[in-house]
């Protein structure tokens, strides 16, 4: 898809009402890494089983307009054999891009299901990221994972070479920058860059109610830091980006997203809307509907409307959630929901733009 088809999402800036164009979906809850800064320990630990396809396929055909991103999230989301079937349940809602987390710790399974996606949809640009969360010692421990850093590294560099037949696959690292590791944080984020090579680094800041919620205690100037570290790679031409139609655009975008995240850990910063249940959706794993993955209000079950995704986003009980969201004035550092409120909030353009331009 060229860049004309980014087009329809424009309105979206102005006119908040309508399907949401950002969709996280949690395949699964069965992961095999027990992470101490994941927010989501409860169903991993439970092994929450995610949507049966019939039911996934469903609710994909009731979304009611195009995706500009569908993230396919757990868990771990390789471990659902059927990825790619479901990745193609989403093929008539066009998602211009698609994003994996993995923890690559199953070399076979990862490769397998990152090729099952891009070939379910070749018109997509798929971003299968892996998670490195310090040197060995500290990436083990965070993860609760003997040999994981060294599993996560071999599955990397198999993926480099399926990245190079494959041409709608980026591949980029995960990096949470945490209480235990953000002392090494900024001179990880530039090992990553030199030694892995990836298309992108994205910097996560630990958050939510974790398994270990010390690991909350970030120095923002840590966090800080490791961003800085990231910006002198892109400006220098080190590290890539990924390589899709307005790739400087979101390139810009997640610099302005680092900045508004920093601000909200320091507590400061002007207050922005956040488009969260307007713009951006979440499905779990037992078909709550939900605004986002830090609030605990949900928007119902899609299971008591029979997977009509139409039908609960568009309720009485979807409104009023939305219009408690935006009297609370909720502000969060969920990646991924500040990313979309830069994209959609226009008095953030005029920096958005010379981000753009000179990154």
């Amino acid at each position: 898809m060229g860049p004309a088809s980014y087009l329809p999402f424009l309105k979206r800036a102005v006119v908040r009402d309508g399907p949401p164009l950002h969709l996280t979906l949690f395949v699964t809850g069965r992961c095999n890494a027990r992470c101490r800064h994941c927010f989501h320990w409860k169903e991993v630990d439970a092994a929450v089983e995610g949507l049966p396809l019939d039911a996934i396929t469903k609710v994909a055909g009731s979304l009611g307009g195009d995706l500009l991103w569908l993230a396919l999230a757990g868990g771990e989301p390789f471990l659902r054999d059927d990825l790619g079937e479901i990745a193609r349940a989403f093929a008539p809602r066009r998602p211009r891009h698609v994003s994996i987390p993995t923890n690559a710790l199953v070399e076979s399974t990862t490769l397998q299901g990152a090729e099952r996606v891009c070939a379910a949809l070749p018109d997509s640009f798929v971003n299968v990221s892996v998670s490195f969360d310090g040197p060995p010692e500290i990436h083990d421990s965070i993860r609760a994972t003997p040999g994981g850093f060294q599993k996560s590294v071999k599955t990397f560099e198999s993926l480099k070479r399926l990245r190079e037949r494959t041409a709608n696959l980026g591949l980029g690292v995960i990096h949470t920058v945490t209480a235990e590791n953000q002392a090494q944080a900024a001179e990880f984020v530039t090992w990553l860059r030199r030694e892995l090579r990836p298309d992108n680094v994205t910097i996560n800041l630990a958050r939510g109610a974790p398994r270990d919620e010390a690991l909350l205690r970030v120095d923002p100037q840590r966090y800080r830091d490791a961003v800085e570290a990231k910006t002198r790679d892109l400006r220098d031409g080190s590290l890539p980006y990924f390589r899709f139609p307005m790739a400087r655009v979101a390139s810009a975008r997640d610099l302005v997203m680092y900045e508004r995240i920093e601000d909200q850990s320091r507590g400061a910063g002007a207050y922005r809307p956040c488009l969260a249940g307007r713009l951006s959706a979440v499905i779990y794993e037992d078909g709550r509907l939900a605004p986002c993955e830090i609030r605990d209000d949900v928007f119902g079950n899609l299971r008591d409307v029979d997977f009509d995704f139409s039908r609960l986003w568009t309720s009485q009980a979807a409104q009023e959630l939305r219009d408690r969201i935006w009297a609370q004035r909720c502000e969060c550092t969920w990646e991924c929901q500040a990313g979309i409120n830069v994209l959609f909030t226009p008095s953030l353009y005029p920096k958005l733009a010379v981000k753009t331009l000179v990154r």
